[in-house]
């Protein structure tokens, strides 16, 4: 059965971003996501993300933890969501934009919301991107214990994981230890459910005030799923 999308609040933008969402270069410039800093967000009541129906499937996937080697099956805490993203920490913009807004999103949930939501980054760029790197990148924005970095230095683990997802990357030609060449990926987030569903995707340039409203949405509507 072929996957239908249903696009939330923000259809027009949303099909417009899917659209040249195949794969992305670090260091293009794109705008950057804006930010909100109400006190009161008025929560919508649609999601803004990109809805598969049926979801995607992602629990029998799993990447190692770049640190300690343990793996990482793609399923949220139970009532918690995962939020999964790929990138790599040498990326000049994309990525550290999108860890930004997931911060900011964090930050206009209630404290009991924010504390169910988990951070997966999966490196697309093993060679540069070690398990201390990435834990240390990540600290700059998340707390220690939402945080997952992931890591395979195995192609073909890495390439079965990020084709089930849809996930395109490119990384240039490079001598060994060398630490200057071109990395290129898609720059999308898959939101996980506790049964490793995927509730919602976010392009990259979806504002954070919507990234918390998905939150909040499917936070507050797991008993009813």
């Amino acid at each position: 059965m072929k996957a239908s999308f249903r696009v939330g609040v923000a259809s027009f933008s949303m099909l417009v971003l899917l659209a040249g969402f195949s794969i992305a270069g670090c260091g293009n410039k794109s705008e950057t996501a804006n930010t909100s800093n109400s006190d009161k967000p008025i929560w919508a009541t649609e999601l803004a993300g990109i809805s598969r129906e049926p979801s995607l499937d992602v629990s029998e996937l799993s990447l190692p933890n770049a640190v300690d080697g343990t793996a990482q099956v793609f399923k949220a805490d139970p009532d918690g969501l995962l939020l999964l993203y790929f990138g790599y920490t040498s990326c000049p913009d994309v990525c550290p934009t999108t860890l930004s807004d997931f911060r900011v999103a964090l930050e206009e949930l209630p404290a009991d919301e924010a504390s169910r939501v988990d951070v997966a980054m999966a490196t697309v760029d093993p060679d540069r991107d070690t398990g201390e790197l990435m834990s240390s990148y990540l600290d700059h924005f998340f707390e220690a214990d939402q945080i997952h970095p992931l890591r395979t230095e195995d192609p073909e683990e890495l390439s079965r994981v990020t084709q089930t997802l849809g996930v395109q990357f490119s990384v240039a030609e490079h001598a060994a230890g060398a630490t200057e060449y071109d990395v290129s990926h898609s720059a999308i987030t898959y939101v996980v459910d506790d049964q490793g569903l995927v509730r919602v995707e976010w392009p990259f340039g979806i504002d954070s005030q919507a990234m918390a409203s998905d939150l909040h949405l499917l936070l507050s509507n797991y008993k009813e799923k």
